[in-house]
């Protein structure tokens, strides 16, 4: 039920549904109509804006910083999933805005950074989720030329807090008091950090794909409407949703 209703709230969290409803009412609503389209071109503008997007992303992600930088050595990295979505009809995979995540992973493993790497990631649709996306990770990584047996997978997860507490069972039996780096988007980390404490898991993070901190203050990045904005937005608020609602939960 938790599953469902998280589903359902990701729709209503969107800005662009609310700028559509602003509209709907609009229309329906004659003696207020003028209020509440000067509303509407607001609300459409502040959550296309890059500028703000980027600026209240930032203050979000968590740190991230240079593999370069990285001083220690972990027994296993820990991956998150949610970077993939598989086509049945033409039996590939379309990897996403947070593939940072896969391509990170095996540079850290290729640098001796992390000695084994934990995929964990099953489905997170409603519907057609037979798609495991651990399983084609793993697949993917040993294509590369990762050996199979440095690789270790969690398939049943659908969403962050299942990561943490499905993950957990792995670790606490077979990496008992070894170290631990979580590695995932820096938008994503937070939340991330917190379900694997309430897990038991006491992790080091390595953040990927965060807001480029060299941003170019133009007219068109400062004041124009970008569809892309929109988009983020809806990370960002799905991350402070999800991490309240995972603090009144646990």
């Amino acid at each position: 039920m938790f599953f469902i209703l998280s589903k359902i709230l990701a729709f209503l969290i969107r800005p662009i549904v609310w700028v559509f409803l602003m509209l709907i009412i609009a229309v329906l609503l004659k003696k207020s109509r003028k209020k509440i389209l000067l509303l509407s071109v607001f609300t459409f503008w502040f959550f296309s804006n890059t500028f703000i997007c980027d600026e209240i992303s930032s203050l979000w992600e968590h740190e991230t910083f240079s593999i370069e930088n990285i001083q220690t050595k972990y027994d296993v990295g820990v991956v998150l999933g949610g970077m993939s979505a598989f086509d049945s009809k033409t039996n590939t995979v379309n990897f996403n805005k947070n593939a940072d995540r896969l391509i990170y992973t095996e540079k850290l493993y290729r640098k001796g950074i992390i000695n084994k790497i934990l995929i964990s990631g099953g489905s997170g649709m409603l519907i057609k989720n037979q798609y495991k996306e651990a399983f084609i990770m793993r697949n993917h990584l040993i294509e590369n030329g990762i050996p199979d047996d440095d690789i270790i997978i969690e398939n049943k997860s659908r969403n962050t807090k299942e990561n943490a507490f499905l993950s957990a069972e792995i670790l606490k039996r077979d990496f008992q008091n070894k170290s631990v780096l979580l590695i995932t988007s820096a938008l994503h980390m937070k939340r991330a950090i917190f379900c694997f404490e309430k897990a038991g898991i006491e992790v080091a993070s390595f953040s990927t794909d965060n807001t480029n901190s060299n941003r170019n203050l133009q007219l068109e990045y400062l004041l124009l409407p970008n569809s892309k904005s929109f988009e983020k937005w809806e990370s960002i608020i799905h991350e402070w949703v999800g991490y309240l609602v995972y603090k009144i939960v646990f």
